[in-house]
């Protein structure tokens, strides 16, 4: 190989790699307004309102702003989609990790409410805030937190941020700017005091010692997406609301004591949201269609939270309704179910059971009731099962030397397999062996049969002698 084609595979191949880079990195993109921000955040079950902004440009250079939207983050941050606000240069936070250091001072004033719970002043605050109203019981949304601070100054001051809630508590009282960023199961605020491997000299590598270290992902020359030194797990801030009431939610990250370093957190796109109790069916059919079929498939009933809880929570179906017969057509099924403390979600199998009767599409609708700005409402969810109609060819025969016989494996199959390897329905022979057939319906349900069939010789002719 001449010098100028090893060259060239050369720029090819760096040329490859940087592409494949830069696909891998989360993609940052700025410019964009309050409004456009919160809507990115918007889910299902919740209304926004007088939506407000402040440091989302950057005060001393208006082409620099902490806050933005990305996307692709999924592979590295566990979010695909959502925004980002920083205490810097939000296009900073995009990776990968090749500067321990980066950081942005914005020449924004800090924050009160976070100067006030860092102990220490703030400055280039990035606040996003608006109300919003319930639809059910509970608001959450999911997001990340990650910082160039990591590892060096985790156990001194530290940059921080919070989710501040306000109104009504359904416990007693109200919400007062109460911080709904905590590290699950605890009061602790999500913070790099409160979450770190350890105080270090320098960025990296992280420390030997462990502080809630279970909810970090270290960083350091992983080729992670990401600018970050280090950044947490995926959290679900959440709080547990009056329905139809007014909140005021505060988004605010800012520096502490200086602008150095820059600290960041991505809140995921469409999370936030009140989701009531989701009750889902999830089939097992191979054909993955809607049903479960006799003495074939099942179908879970799925029910889920829309946070843990720390207690055990039981529902009950108001009634279980339908053509099928409970206990009959299928195992029984009980009218309530609970789910564990620490769980999300549990579920009811429901298997049919093979009667041998040709019938038409059977089902259960299971009512449950649940309770939503316009009052009580009842919901319900429906679970087919259809027949199922396993291959019959018969029974052992026997045939005369010379015949022929042919069986007829049954309409209604989608796939036949004979067992010498032909795949018509019907399968015709004269000579003896075992017949077998498999059969696959248009559930990709199988079935198979099987039969001997013998070949009788022909009886010698008897010789008559006449005297």
């Amino acid at each position: 190989m001449n010098a100028s084609a090893f060259s060239k595979i050369i720029l090819f191949l760096s040329l490859f790699f940087t592409i494949l880079l830069a696909k891998a990195q989360v993609e940052i993109s700025v410019g964009h307004n309050a409004n456009e921000l919160v809507q990115m955040l918007l889910g299902q079950g919740v209304t926004i309102s007088n939506i407000t902004g402040s440091g989302l440009q950057s005060a001393t250079n208006p082409n620099i702003w902490q806050a933005g939207k990305f996307h692709g983050g999924l592979p590295d941050i566990g979010i695909d989609s959502g925004i980002i606000l920083t205490s810097g240069n939000a296009l900073l936070a995009q990776g990968p990790n090749n500067n321990g250091n980066s950081g942005y001072g914005a020449g924004n004033p800090g924050d009160l409410m976070l100067t006030n719970l860092a102990g220490v002043n703030t400055n280039d605050a990035c606040i996003l805030e608006f109300d919003f109203t319930p639809f059910y019981d509970t608001i959450v949304f999911r997001y990340v937190f990650g910082s160039e601070e990591y590892h060096q100054y985790v156990t001194s001051y530290n940059d921080i941020f919070a989710f501040f809630i306000s109104g009504p508590n359904p416990f007693g009282g109200t919400y007062d700017n109460v911080n709904i960023a905590l590290i699950p199961g605890t009061n602790l605020a999500v913070s790099m005091y409160n979450i770190n491997f350890g105080n270090q000299n320098g960025d990296c590598p992280k420390g030997t010692s462990c502080v809630n270290c279970e909810y970090l992902i270290d960083n350091c020359e992983s080729g992670k997406g990401i600018e970050y030194d280090a950044y947490t797990m995926v959290f679900t801030a959440m709080a547990i609301v009056v329905p139809c009431q007014t909140y005021h939610l505060k988004l605010a990250i800012a520096d502490a004591m200086d602008s150095a370093w820059d600290t960041g957190v991505f809140l995921e796109a469409g999370s936030f949201s009140s989701p009531g109790v989701t009750i889902t069916p999830e089939y097992s059919t191979a054909s993955g269609q809607a049903v479960a079929v006799e003495g074939c498939s099942y179908v879970d009933l799925v029910v889920t939270l829309p946070f843990v809880q720390p207690d055990t929570v039981w529902l009950v179906f108001d009634s279980i309704r339908g053509s099928a017969t409970n206990g009959v057509d299928c195992n029984f099924i009980s009218d309530s179910i609970f789910i564990a403390p620490g769980e999300l979600s549990n579920f009811i199998r429901i298997v049919p059971i093979y009667d041998g009767e040709i019938e038409p599409l059977e089902n259960f609708i299971f009512y449950y009731s649940s309770t939503s700005c316009s009052g009580t409402q009842v919901a319900s969810v429906r679970v087919d099962i259809a027949d199922w109609n396993p291959v019959n060819i018969g029974s052992d025969t026997t045939i005369c030397e010379g015949q022929s016989i042919t069986f007829d494996a049954g309409e209604g199959y989608r796939s036949y397999l004979w067992q010498d390897g032909s795949s018509d329905r019907y399968f015709t022979t004269n000579q003896s062996g075992t017949i077998s057939v498999t059969v696959y319906d248009v559930y990709q349900c199988s079935s198979s049969d099987t039969l001997q069939l013998n070949v009788a010789p022909l009886p010698q002719p008897l010789m008559i002698k006449h005297n």
